[in-house]
């Protein structure tokens, strides 16, 4: 499945090229925001919205392979409370996409069975340490070590994310001294911070910038001897120029062309080579454009005419490197597309 997909990115991205148009490669969907835990940086289980129902998120699912989508990643909240999980991710993979979900790993051993047919799980975990667990959730870092576990047991493909805030960023060494015992590979991300509703106390626990930056430089440095961290240099460097980490993003407007961290980053792809849709069907162009970018609601307009609806945006810039990769690679930056292939593709951590 990874090696067809990538193949399909291939033709795909290289024909969107010759035709100057964008496609929907890839598309992340939040059947819930509902959540077990409450994690400090995250006020998605307070939000209430209402969730689509199995057969409608069936009809999104077929509408996206039928744009040619290759990928789905499912997220929350914590997607694994919806009971139809299983028959989502079934769903996914009939329609000849990958699928990958990520979880906080506390429901995983107890629903195994329903995560089979993932190419990969993605567990939340930002300290190999008591630090995880003052941001996360009592009890979480023992959660998410039966859970990797479990999966193993399952042979089900396992992946770390990391989201480093002032109490995990110490860590650093710790969690990737962890992922080589266990045999992982892990992405890194720092909190995002900007007040707008979406991140609950997490200017709380926001690290200095400039630590920050020295964070990203340093992962940045481990990138070529650590086949571990899976983003690449590029991203992590082009990250640590962001000259506020209290602001999330920019738009057109707000910056102008020749500063920085517009000349040397990557033109933002989402909403164009990929979209986040939310649990009542709206659609945004990512996670940190919730609630500032719409491209209109699946369930009455259909995935094509809102995914259209997001081509042309004014997001122009942000640092996280989980975006920055995915821009950097639909630019078709050959520093990032190398690294790709060899770490993620010949690992078969195609996420």
């Amino acid at each position: 499945m990874q090696v067809k997909n990538t193949i399909l990115y291939a033709a795909r991205m290289l024909k969107s090229l010759a035709a100057s148009r964008p496609f929907l490669a890839s598309a992340a969907l939040y059947p819930t925001h509902r959540c077990n835990l409450r994690c400090t940086y995250c006020n998605f289980p307070e939000m209430t919205v209402p969730e689509l129902a199995t057969d409608q998120w069936l009809t999104i699912i077929d509408q996206l392979a039928d744009l040619g989508c290759c990928r789905v990643a499912i997220l929350g909240g914590e997607p694994l409370l919806r009971n139809d999980l299983a028959e989502l991710i079934a769903y996914v993979r009939k329609r000849g996409m990958s699928c990958v979900l990520t979880s906080n790993g506390l429901l995983v051993p107890e629903r195994l069975q329903c995560l089979g047919q993932l190419d990969t799980l993605v567990l939340s975990l930002d300290s190999a340490g008591p630090e995880n667990d003052t941001v996360r959730g009592k009890g979480v870092l023992d959660a998410v070590k039966k859970a990797i576990l479990a999966a193993r047991q399952g042979g089900i493909p396992v992946k770390i994310n990391a989201v480093l805030s002032a109490r995990t960023s110490s860590s650093l060494d710790s969690m990737l001294s962890f992922v080589d015992e266990h045999k992982l590979h892990i992405t890194f991300n720092i909190m995002r911070s900007e007040n707008r509703g979406l991140w609950r106390d997490a200017a709380s626990i926001k690290d200095e910038d400039d630590i920050i930056r020295k964070i990203f430089l340093k992962i940045a440095g481990l990138t070529k001897s650590n086949p571990r961290i899976l983003f690449s240099e590029a991203s992590y460097r082009y990250a640590a120029q962001w000259d506020d980490f209290s602001k999330d993003r920019y738009e057109t407007h707000e910056v102008s062309p020749d500063n920085p961290l517009v000349k040397n980053g990557p033109r933002c792809q989402a909403g164009r080579y990929y979209m986040t849709i939310l649990p009542d069907g709206t659609t945004s162009p990512c996670i940190i454009t919730i609630g500032k970018i719409e491209g209109g609601n699946v369930l009455h307009a259909g995935v094509k005419a809102a995914w259209e609806n997001l081509l042309e945006h004014p997001c122009l810039a942000c640092y996280a490197p989980c975006l920055v990769e995915q821009n950097y690679l639909f630019s078709l930056r050959p520093r990032v597309l190398l690294p790709f292939i060899s770490k993620h593709l010949l690992h078969g951590n195609f996420t």
